[in-house]
């Protein structure tokens, strides 16, 4: 049995996170007297023997992080990898990589590995609002963390993310002056957890909610039609995944309710291209019938026919940056959040209606 016990099964057995166990088993001082004894009190009933390699691997673990993403395969995340390989050559640092497939619960076994391993810190690129919770039990309130991606994510903790809101709002923006009205919004998401625009909207409203860049985009897209007095429709409000296939299918979904549209602002650009090939099979013609923008300004932007209208992300920047702020952390110094610019990249898949 003993053989078969991990440090997880001791956190849940004692009721303390996983790192109060760690600190335990390294004779760290910080730890309450009586809170350790109850520790090594369930290690000894579990009979929990810890991984021998891990005394001998102290010295690594000064020059380790690790760097938590939804998926390894998208093009935006890789990117932001990049970067923090690149920031980690300068800086001397090896990276550990969770991959989380774009799954929730992959998520939290990735948060749970991370917290066992040699590491100085983390780099936490969160597909979901459900494991923000986890941080507080699974981290000790010092351990050095940086969020990517999403802001508001973790309360204490720092965030570095590119400004989505203007991002919407530029790419909304810039439709409205092409003379389009009816600009479909197709929102991304790693879970399919919406059934509706409505369920959509009810959550974006919620102040309960977290933060999720399709959202912060969508408020950009309302604001910018709130300007020009133009309401909003829910019906133009569409909820697709991020890659090729989802663009594909979800829009023959789209067309199929027959709604009436002369534009659509997609959430990246993989799945743009996946918008594009459709609309092409249905023989409507982009840009002329239908203007179509793209996010993140990625490699499929430039190679698709016609090439995408697309708002240009610098992920690699992104990842960077975190690494930077991360090192800061672990030397002692207070960190603020960092918010990465966007910019509007203009190519054919647009049309403007006015001439």
């Amino acid at each position: 049995m003993g053989n078969n016990i991990t440090i997880i099964d001791v956190a849940k057995a004692a009721g303390v996170s996983i790192a109060t166990v760690s600190r335990v088993i390294n004779d760290n001082a910080k730890v309450d007297e009586a809170l350790a004894a109850r520790v090594r009190r369930t290690i000894g009933e579990l009979k929990y023997t810890p991984n021998p390699h891990a005394r001998s691997m102290k010295r690594a673990r000064e020059n380790s992080i690790g760097i938590i993403i939804p998926s390894a395969h998208d093009n935006f995340f890789s990117h932001i990898l990049e970067g923090v390989l690149q920031a980690a050559e300068y800086y001397n640092l090896r990276v550990i990589v969770y991959s989380c497939h774009g799954s929730s619960s992959f998520e939290e076994n990735c948060l749970k590995s991370a917290s066992t391993a040699n590491i100085c810190g983390l780099l936490y690129c969160p597909s979901s609002d459900t494991n923000a919770m986890l941080l507080a039990d699974i981290f000790p309130a010092d351990f050095p963390l940086v969020i990517l991606y999403r802001r508001d994510f973790a309360p204490g903790v720092p965030h570095i993310y590119h400004d989505n809101i203007k991002g919407g709002y530029l790419a909304t923006k810039y439709l409205l002056k092409q003379g389009h009205k009816e600009i479909a919004f197709f929102a991304g998401f790693w879970q399919d957890r919406f059934r509706d625009a409505k369920s959509m909207i009810d959550f974006m409203r919620d102040p309960k909610r977290g933060c999720y860049s399709s959202l912060d985009r969508l408020d950009g897209y309302m604001k910018a039609l709130d300007e020009q007095g133009i309401p909003f429709d829910e019906s133009l409000i569409f909820s697709i995944g991020y890659d090729f296939a989802s663009g594909y299918e979800r829009t023959k979904d789209f067309l199929s309710s027959l709604r009436d549209f002369d534009s659509i602002i997609c959430c990246n650009d993989s799945a743009a291209a996946g918008v594009l090939q459709t609309l092409r099979e249905e023989n409507i013609s982009v840009p002329q019938q239908v203007s179509l923008i793209g996010y993140d300004d990625s490699v499929f932007a430039t190679i698709a026919r016609p090439q995408l209208t697309s708002v240009r992300q610098e992920p690699d920047l992104l990842g960077y940056g975190s690494v930077e702020m991360l090192v800061n952390i672990i030397h002692g110094d207070i960190v603020a959040d960092r918010v990465v610019d966007v910019r509007l990249i203009i190519r054919n898949s647009t049309f403007n209606k006015n001439t």
